[in-house]
């Protein structure tokens, strides 16, 4: 098996790392956003008879294909369902520095369809593939949601003070994640990161919460997606869906 260092968004970073004796694959892709990227993909389906998390998400999806995305797949089924378990033993065999960075680089893997029982997901590409992003969408259940959802602000928060700059060593493999605020203010959590290794690629995550529910928008490219039209993009995307939960 290849070894992988797979951005997972969701993250949101959403990262997952694994590494085991073999020489790297084509470059790592979300495992999720792949799904919208391949000859399966399907425009987004009418709105109907939907709960509220996938009215959303496919509000979201609408205006991204507006604004040139227009390839989608709704993540649903078994698929959501394993999306919903955080990925456990990420860090195997990975040595983070400096090492006070580890558990926030590992929450990183979190995301808004792991709350609640009420949750979607719909993924979107541009028409030539370079740029791969999600709108989620899940109802805060109960206490216990807002406070995970408080958590990874916190530690968003954390990552932006005192871990702008991680190295990633692995049995056979290095690479330096950077992190920086990409300066959305209209959203309650924003991160934009890269990743330096022989397949770099850029991500932006922002996060929103309103009354009972939270959204996020994460975009991955191989190329930089650090300019202000791009953040209006993203944040066109997030407001829509958060308008549908208000």
């Amino acid at each position: 098996m290849a070894k992988k260092f797979t951005a997972l968004m969701a993250a949101g970073l959403l990262l997952t790392l694994s590494a085991c004796a073999a020489e790297p694959a084509e470059m790592p892709q979300d495992q999720t956003h792949k799904i919208a990227s391949g000859e399966s993909a399907t425009q987004t389906p009418e709105v109907q008879d939907l709960s509220t998390a996938e009215v959303a998400a496919t509000a979201g999806a609408v205006i991204a294909a507006k604004l040139g995305f227009p390839n989608s797949a709704k993540i649903q089924g078994k698929d959501l369902k394993a999306l919903a378990e955080k990925p456990t033993d990420t860090l195997k065999d990975i040595v983070v520095l400096p090492g006070s960075c580890a558990a926030l680089v590992d929450d990183l893997n979190w995301s808004p369809v792991q709350l609640g029982t009420e949750a979607a997901r719909t993924d979107f590409t541009n028409e030539s593939q370079n740029i791969t992003g999600s709108i989620e969408v899940a109802k805060l259940e109960n206490d216990q949601d807002r406070q995970e959802l408080k958590k990874h602000f916190a530690n968003v928060s954390a990552i932006l003070a005192d871990c702008r700059s991680v190295k990633i060593n692995g049995l056979d493999y290095s690479e330096t994640l950077k992190f920086s605020d990409p300066k959305v203010d209209s959203v309650d959590s924003a991160l934009y990161y890269t990743r330096n290794g022989k397949y770099p690629q850029d991500s932006l995550v922002l996060i929103s919460a309103t009354g009972n529910y939270a959204a996020m928008v994460s975009f991955v490219s191989s190329q930089p997606l650090d300019d202000k039209t791009f953040n209006q993009v993203a944040t066109s995307i997030l407001d829509t869906a958060m308008t549908q939960v208000q």
